[in-house]
């Protein structure tokens, strides 16, 4: 059963009726085909928020083991999940970014709009860190245009990390920039030379970094040239080295 449609209408008015977020730049939203909605993470109710704000049907890459409970919770999860348009990835093992870049693809083949967190993970502290470059693959492979999208305020609308609603009375703005679209990018970073091959490393890196700075110049976040998952696995590290000395 199909119930985004059915949900994002009642989500969206309780949103407005308890917190009045508000959204500008929705002029710059592709009214059909496919897109791929780029947007910073910093929340974890981000995930149910942010398309609320935008007046297009969202698929998100989820992964597999969300649609793995057990028991009837489990089970009603999972079918919960799938009616939202979420679509189980299995991201373990060295298959996990093919796998990931295959569904998206098939996904934004089908002329429909995916949501990506460029930065893989949420922000342990407010701060945007390095973008992974999967959104910028995705859009040089289907040619679906990127549309930078930023959220203001959800930090510090969190009651605590583990929280998936935000405070009351928290101000919540989403800010949606113009569309970027990638292969002009790449012609750019190129100039002269013309070439039609792949993507390098350097120049997928090049790209994603542009996608970042265009989200960041409307978050006004602090960027830390590092990767998300890296410092947090340091902070955890951390954390258990103090408790052990404790």
């Amino acid at each position: 059963m199909h119930l985004y449609s059915v949900l994002q209408p009642v989500v969206k008015l309780l949103i407005t009726l308890i917190w009045r977020p508000t959204v500008s730049g929705l002029q710059h939203v592709p009214s059909s085909g496919r897109m791929i909605m780029a947007c910073n993470h910093v929340s974890a109710f981000e995930t149910y928020f942010v398309p609320c704000m935008i007046p297009r049907e969202i698929h998100w890459l989820g992964k597999d083991a969300l649609f793995k409970g057990k028991g009837a919770f489990g089970k009603c999860f999972a079918w919960l999940m799938r009616s939202v348009n979420v679509i189980p990835v299995d991201r373990s093992g060295d298959g996990g970014a093919t796998a990931a870049l295959s569904a998206g693809i098939a996904v934004l083949e089908g002329e429909h709009a995916l949501g990506v967190f460029p930065e893989g993970t949420r922000s342990p502290d407010g701060h945007m860190y390095r973008g992974k470059t999967g959104a910028v693959r995705l859009a040089l492979a289907t040619g679906a245009p990127i549309l930078p999208v930023a959220t203001l305020g959800a930090f510090e609308a969190q009651r605590s990390r583990k929280a998936i609603v935000p405070k009351l009375g928290a101000k919540l703005h989403t800010q949606i920039g113009p569309t970027i679209d990638m292969g002009a990018e790449l012609a750019k970073l190129r100039g002269a030379d013309g070439s039609d091959h792949s993507a390098s490393r350097v120049e997928l890196q090049t790209l994603t970094r542009i996608l970042m700075d265009a989200i960041r110049e409307m978050s006004g976040q602090n960027y830390v040239d590092e990767y998300a998952f890296e410092v947090k696995k340091r902070l955890k590290g951390a954390r258990g080295e103090a408790k052990n000395r404790a």
